[in-house]
């Protein structure tokens, strides 16, 4: 995606993160690249958030797996 300075507020409203970081960074000027780059690292955010949700789901899990045994071995079972 080129820039296009004839592409008004709602245009760029309707288009994808993607496509604003892509025209932001192609766009020739300071602030809108340092502004892409930091929606890039937002967007990115959600990903992470997610994959880390689930991180924290399977270790909840391990840990809960851990004290039923440490249990057992305590009562002797």
């Amino acid at each position: 995606m080129t820039y296009s300075p004839n592409h008004d507020r709602d245009y760029w409203r309707c288009v994808s993160t993607r496509t604003l970081v892509e025209a932001a960074r192609d766009s020739g000027h300071e602030l809108a690249i340092v502004l892409g780059e930091r929606l890039d690292e937002l967007d990115n955010i959600h990903d992470q958030h997610g994959e880390m949700l689930d991180e924290l789901t399977h270790a909840r899990r391990l840990i809960d797996a851990l004290r039923d045994e440490i249990a057992s071995y305590e009562t002797g079972q």
